[in-house]
């Protein structure tokens, strides 16, 4: 026993300085579990083979033995006491305890057998749980969690802060239990103890537990997450599945078209030829956090799992515009791959190439988030991040680095690579990274050659100061001191969103006073009350609400609620300075929400066109409300057009662009003026894309993208003149019954499937591009 002891001891003291495992959570289970396994079995062999004792006796005193460990971990709430304990403890549990449970039980057995090296054998049985659990969870199934009997499981993506905690985990765990008991009853028949039915009716419910896996929550396949989902959109390349109650028709032909859109650019970027032949991809989109941790294990992780047979995306709704693109670019990866895993080795690589492959946005690029963050921060340089370009090849040194940073170096050293050598070259360095063998030069010659490239182009995008000082700060899972800790204000705020989700607005109201009693400067709490308070049409308690906060405490979000509640209070000029106020604090490369800021600005006298904005109804059913106003001047028909524009009704949306021109208020400053100019473009150009209208389109960009060149938004110029592109290549503008033909798409997976086996057709979608929004009630 004092080897059993002296071996928990140093397992802790090991745990003990190593960031995040050196706290009370399911990764520090986890590795206190698979160790456990193997020095509590161990024991146990020895034990069971040279004295008399009871397995009871023995399964005891290696669960009282894990307290060692459990005394190290505990030690962190001395410096991390936000921790949940609670929490911790369940996992502790749920991991270790029950795989002592499982080891013991297993070397009971094993030592009642006529065997050779009974601890070899649990060993051995050990390592190909511990290995063999993975590869079938994850290798075979559209799936980010594994459970399993020798380290307790994995439940979800190191990337989501909050864990999903599944049912299927103490299903599993259950299961585990079983496995336990039945060694023990076979244990005790080689024994000659125990009734001879107990082994067959314990491995009867063992195997009833596998057969019911799926719906126990154990593994998810394909077929489960397209019928829980429901809906389904097929394009020339994409099959989508997504909840049909919260996509309608004209949403979902939206989805198709950025996807097709986005694909089509990360394929051209690597001189790839249109293939339509290739296996089809599944596209997830899951509607909440909540959906698809409990259907997948990644709450809120973008993923594109490029092991499995079939190519595929997980996202979620309101996440498509941002990581589209980014998972796409892995999914044309997999041919470049390491075979079988069809990845890279190096998750540098792995994560560069998508980040370098990503379509044009309106935010900086990864080349200026870089170069400002040389710039400001004394403690870096372009020199030596270039030299941390090696360490973050590897896992360890990518996945403890600040997620932003490591993102961010490894998109610009890769896009480098790209621009510099080519294609070819990128693809054949991507599985290995055997960059002197590819490029004949070594990876510090051409992280130097990167460097120097940063540095000859010294001037940043505007933006670039604000995103680097919010998301490079950020500190990473290894860097927190309590991971996965979800403090109570936003528990309580996560309860709200469910009852808003089932219109429960009473529910709702209560669980936002909680969290706002736990934490009475939640702003996301006090923005959520906030609009439904506007919804309500009682601005005197908005007011009220907001002006109680600190200047600090005053979201964006909160000040546009303010400066509403004072329209509605019939003060103008109020509201005014708070739109401008609000505008000044959004982001340089929020472009939509700075322009829905301006259209807010220019109708701060019409207290009736607040109240449709700030009604909580549908967006169309907004702009039908609009449409029916007197007067309606370019004002109101400019957010008619947003409304249509966020309902995906672009065919509405286009003919009121297409009639609105000049600024929609001219006494404002002429960056607004600029700011509306080009924002008006990019939502005449989209919905032009959208309904197959090319030669409006491409008059749109063509004039856009100069004007972005002129004022030095090169980020918004190479995005324009993708569009422009895409309106060349869509040719000749059809008729106007053949652009409305997407929305016929959205049907049940069944009815798609049954139509594709009858005539072998299926709808196609092209068009390309979904443009970043800021909130939709805005």
């Amino acid at each position: 026993m004092r080897r059993v002891l002296f071996a928990y001891l140093a397992l802790g003291l090991l745990l003990a300085p190593m960031p995040l495992l050196n706290v009370l959570q399911a990764e520090s289970a986890a590795v206190v579990a698979l160790a456990a396994y193997f020095i509590s079995g161990g024991a146990a062999v020895r034990a069971f083979g040279t004295t008399s004792r009871s397995v009871w006796w023995v399964m005891a005193r290696q669960e009282a033995a894990l307290l060692v460990p459990l005394g190290v971990l505990l030690l962190a709430q001395l410096w991390a006491p936000s921790c949940p304990l609670g929490q911790g403890l369940l996992f502790y549990a749920l991991f270790p305890s029950v795989t002592v449970v499982f080891a013991v039980a297993l070397a009971y057995l094993l030592q009642g057998l006529p065997v050779a090296r009974p601890g070899w054998i649990l060993c051995g049985l050990g390592l190909l749980l511990a290995v063999g659990g993975p590869l079938y969870d994850l290798g075979l199934h559209p799936q980010f969690y594994t459970y399993n009997h020798v380290f307790g499981g994995v439940l979800g993506p190191i990337y989501d802060e909050q864990l999903a905690v599944r049912p299927g985990l103490f299903a599993f765990r259950g299961l585990t239990l079983l496995w336990a008991l039945l060694a023990l009853l076979v244990g005790h028949r080689l024994r000659g103890r125990g009734p001879r039915w107990a082994p067959p009716a314990c491995a009867l419910v063992l195997g009833t537990g596998y057969v019911f896996a799926g719906p126990l929550g154990i593994n998810t396949t394909a077929a489960s997450l397209q019928d829980h989902l429901g809906g389904h959109t097929r394009t020339t390349h994409f099959d989508l599945y997504y909840d049909s109650t919260q996509v309608n028709a004209a949403a979902a032909a939206d989805l198709a078209a950025a996807h097709e859109a986005k694909y089509d650019w990360v394929r051209r970027q690597l001189n790839l030829e249109p293939d339509a032949k290739g296996p089809r991809i599944q596209s997830y989109i899951y509607p909440t956090p909540d959906v698809k941790g409990r259907l997948t294990g990644a709450r809120t992780t973008s993923v594109s799992p490029v092991w499995l047979d079939a190519p595929q995306v997980h996202l979620l709704r309101d996440r498509v515009s941002q990581s589209l693109g980014h998972e796409l670019a892995h999914v044309v990866s997999r041919p470049y791959g390491l075979p079988g895993l069809r990845a890279s080795w190096a998750p540098g690589l792995v994560e560069g190439w998508a980040v370098a492959l990503e379509p044009p946005s309106p935010g900086p690029s990864p080349d200026d988030l870089v170069r400002t963050a040389a710039q400001s921060d004394t403690t870096t340089t372009l020199t030596t991040e270039a030299e941390a370009v090696a360490q973050r090849l590897t896992p360890w040194g990518f996945w403890t680095g600040r997620g932003a940073v490591s993102y961010a170096t490894m998109g610009s050293f890769v896009r480098y690579l790209l621009d510099r050598h080519g294609p070819a070259q990128l693809k054949r360095v991507y599985a290995w990274g055997d960059f002197e063998a590819v490029y004949g030069q070594s990876l510090s010659t051409l992280a130097a050659g990167w460097a120097s490239h940063l540095r000859r182009a010294p001037a940043v995008s505007r933006g670039a100061h604000d995103v680097v000082a919010r998301r490079f700060t950020r500190p990473s899972l290894f860097e927190t001191a309590c991971p996965h800790h979800v403090p109570p204000a936003r528990r309580h705020y996560q309860t709200a969103q469910r009852a808003a989700q089932r219109r429960d607005t009473t529910e709702m109201v209560r669980f936002l006073r909680k969290a706002l009693r736990a934490q009475p400067h939640y702003a996301a709490a006090h923005e959520a009350l906030a609009r439904h308070r506007l919804a309500q049409r009682r601005p005197n308690a908005v007011w009220r609400q907001v002006d109680t906060l600190s200047r600090t405490a005053r979201t964006v979000p909160l000040q546009v609620a303010q400066a509403d509640a004072a329209v509605l209070r019939g003060e103008p000029d109020t509201a005014r300075a708070l739109y401008a106020g609000a505008r000044a604090q959004t982001p340089g490369h929020a472009h939509d929400l700075q322009a829905r800021l301006a259209l807010r600005d220019a109708i701060a006298a019409r207290p009736s066109i607040i109240r449709v904005l700030t009604s909580g109804a549908a967006p169309a059913t907004q702009a039908r409300r609009l449409a029916g106003m007197s007067p309606r001047g370019r004002r109101v028909r400019a957010w008619e057009a947003v409304r249509w524009m966020d309902a995906s009704q672009y065919h509405r949306a286009l003919a009121l662009w297409r009639r609105l021109e000049g600024p929609v208020r001219i006494d404002r400053p002429r960056g607004w003026h600029r700011a509306w100019e080009l924002q008006h473009a990019a939502w005449g150009t989209k919905a032009a894309l959208r309904e197959n209208s090319g030669a409006v389109a491409r008059r749109w960009a063509t004039r856009a993208e100069r004007r972005a060149r002129v004022l030095g938004d090169d980020e918004r110029a190479s995005l324009f003149e993708w569009w422009k592109r895409r309106a060349l290549d869509a040719g000749v503008e059809p008729q106007a019954a053949q652009r409305r033909s997407p929305s016929a798409n959205h049907v049940s997976r069944l009815l798609v499937e049954a139509h594709a086996r009858f005539d072998g057709s299926s709808q196609c979608e092209t068009d390309p591009v979904s443009i970043p929004n800021g909130p939709r009630g805005w």
